[in-house]
């Protein structure tokens, strides 16, 4: 599987990112919420994967904007680690593909999303996961960005939370926990990102979302949907 590391930031991109628009996210699975389509879209990821990289950076950060109210993204840290637990201390151990590294930029991201979701409204945390998410992958090294980017946008609060969380226990727990999610995939995982929509996993699905996110969305808007964000379609 091809997964190295590449990124240089990209601050157009991001700063182009970050001018979120004021609609409310509503959002309950695959179905019309307030009259539009919401697609659930679950990516399984690592910190250190080129291919994860790139997905963000190259699909959901430029997209994001303009098919947000069309998305409910849940973002897993974890990819192709394996994990154990001592039953004597109960510390957990976990083994990354690319490292003791990103082992830790995992915990740290699942931390930053943990504690948005613990400080924000829900209507909020989506737009405050994907910002801090992109952000922290197109850093030079992600697994030491989740608390700079946090300091660019997040509040205090939060801040202090994801710091707090990367440097205790709360953060293998979360880890282990998205290890749990990652290995209650069937088939099992294979290739990082792995993309699955509505539930739904299949090769077609997962080749389309690599390479061109924002059409594979709207192949499942409506027709009036479509033709405000899609206008080639």
């Amino acid at each position: 599987m091809r997964c190295y590391l590449f990124s240089p930031r990209y601050l157009l991109a991001i700063a182009a990112f970050i001018t979120f628009s004021n609609d409310v996210i509503l959002v309950s699975g695959d179905e019309l919420v307030d009259n539009y389509t919401v697609v659930n879209v679950n990516v399984y990821y690592e910190s250190l994967c080129g291919d994860s990289i790139r997905w963000v950076k190259d699909q959901l950060v430029p997209n994001y904007a303009s098919l947000k109210k069309h998305l409910k993204i849940t973002l897993i840290p974890y990819g192709k680690a394996t994990q154990t637990r001592n039953a004597e201390t109960g510390r957990w151990h976990f083994s990354c593909q690319h490292g003791s590294s990103e082992c830790l930029g995992n915990k740290a991201q699942a931390c930053g999303i943990h504690a948005i979701e613990s400080d924000y409204q829900k209507n909020e945390q989506q737009d405050q996961i994907v910002y801090l998410i992109g952000c922290t992958m197109s850093d030079q090294y992600p697994p030491s960005a989740v608390e700079t980017c946090a300091k660019d946008y997040l509040k205090e609060e939060t801040q202090k939370r994801i710091s707090e969380c990367i440097n205790s226990s709360l953060a293998d727990d979360l880890l282990a926990a998205n290890g749990d999610k990652t290995w209650a995939l069937k088939p099992q995982l294979s290739f990082v990102p792995t993309i699955i929509l509505n539930g739904v996993r299949t090769a077609e699905i997962q080749k389309s979302a690599l390479n061109n996110f924002k059409t594979l969305i709207c192949s499942y808007l409506t027709k009036d949907e479509q033709r405000s964000i899609c206008p080639t379609l």
